[in-house]
Formats: C-alpha cells, sequence, structure tokens
C-alpha cells in the first residue's frame, strides 16, 4: 500500500498513472492500494468519496483553515478531475476500495510527525500526515497490519520546522487545533 498526502493532487495521481502503466506493462500483475490523506482542514477530495453512490458526487471546494501541512492546503486541487478519472479506472482494474481517503485532524498531523522523527526517520508536516492516515489506515482496518506501506513524504524536515518549534514552545495559535503531548515536546535542558 502507498500512503501519501493530498494538496494540489499531484503526488497521488502520479503514483496512480504509474501503478497502472506498470500494469498495463505487465511489470506488476496487481495494484497496490493507494490511500491518500487530507487534514480536515483542507479535506476537498475526502468529503467528495463521501458520497457512496459515484451518481450523486459532486466536488465541492472548501475554503482552508490554517493546517501546519501547509503543501497540502488546498481547497480546490487543480488534479481532481484527473484524480476522478484515475481512481475511477482503478477501481475498474483493482476493486473497490483499491483507493480511498482518509482524513484526519492537525493533532494527529503533528503527533505523527514527532512520533517518525523521535525514531530517527526525517518527517516533514507532510509525511506526518501520511503517518497519521497509516494509523487511522490501520485502526479503521482499512489496512491489516501484514501490508507493507510505504509513506510519501514530500519535503525535508527542516522546511517545516516552525512547526515543530511551536508544539516544543506550546504557542500554536488556536485555530491550529494542536495541544502539544508531554510526551512529544523535547524542550532544550540547561
Amino acid at each position: 500500500a502507498v500512503v501519501a498526502p493530498i494538496g494540489n493532487a499531484g503526488n497521488i495521481t502520479a503514483i496512480m498513472q504509474g501503478f497502472l502503466r506498470l500494469h498495463d506493462l505487465r511489470i506488476i500483475e496487481t495494484l497496490p492500494r493507494v490511500i491518500g490523506v487530507q487534514s480536515r482542514h483542507a479535506d476537498p477530495v475526502f468529503r467528495y468519496y463521501l458520497e457512496p453512490d459515484k451518481t450523486k458526487r459532486v466536488f465541492v471546494p472548501v475554503t482552508v483553515q490554517p493546517s501546519v501541512a501547509q503543501a497540502a492546503m488546498i481547497g480546490n486541487p487543480v488534479s481532481m478531475p484527473r484524480v476522478i478519472r484515475l481512481v475511477q479506472e482503478y477501481h475498474r482494474r483493482a476493486g473497490a476500495g483499491s483507493v480511498a481517503v482518509m482524513q484526519v485532524r492537525e493533532q494527529e498531523i503533528m503527533d505523527s510527525m514527532l512520533l517518525a522523527n523521535r525514531h530517527g526517520h526525517i518527517a516533514c508536516t507532510q509525511g506526518g500526515e501520511s503517518l497519521a492516515g497509516l494509523r487511522a489506515s490501520l485502526q479503521l482496518k482499512l489496512l491489516s497490519r501484514d501490508e507493507v506501506p510505504v509513506l510519501d513524504a514530500t519535503a525535508h524536515h527542516l522546511k517545516f520546522i516552525g512547526f515543530q518549534q511551536m508544539y516544543f514552545e506550546n504557542s500554536f495559535p488556536p485555530e491550529f487545533e494542536v495541544t502539544p503531548k508531554a510526551e512529544y515536546q523535547n524542550r532544550p535542558q540547561l
């Protein structure tokens, strides 16, 4: 399975298109599951797929709220028509449920980024969004514990270091809806 954050949907459409081409060329026999992740502060793709009846789905852009996953803070993804087309093809070949979109909270994004970084990974906030989506997918049993997930982290940790600093200093503005957990805070000690 591949877990990727969705902003303008360029990464997730490239992932789906790549797997479909590999399938066309018979380089892979089965299509891996693809899970897109959006913050509830910027979740138009998630909302689109909330409607179970394909014939009733209508894409509606959303007004985004401040998000730690700034690269994914897009309320009207330019690649939405491509998402719809590729998901339909992916479902046609691999079955319903082969592509899913998760919604996660800002708190989960930050906690997941810090959890990854505490264990030696270099995750940005979008990487935290992917890990939060993986954790939610496991909890909802969309993925099993024996599946091997690949997480898409789209930038280096240092690009969004200010959010980690706000977490450590407990200085997030209220609109971010992030409350630092003591076990993830890493304050310097004299």
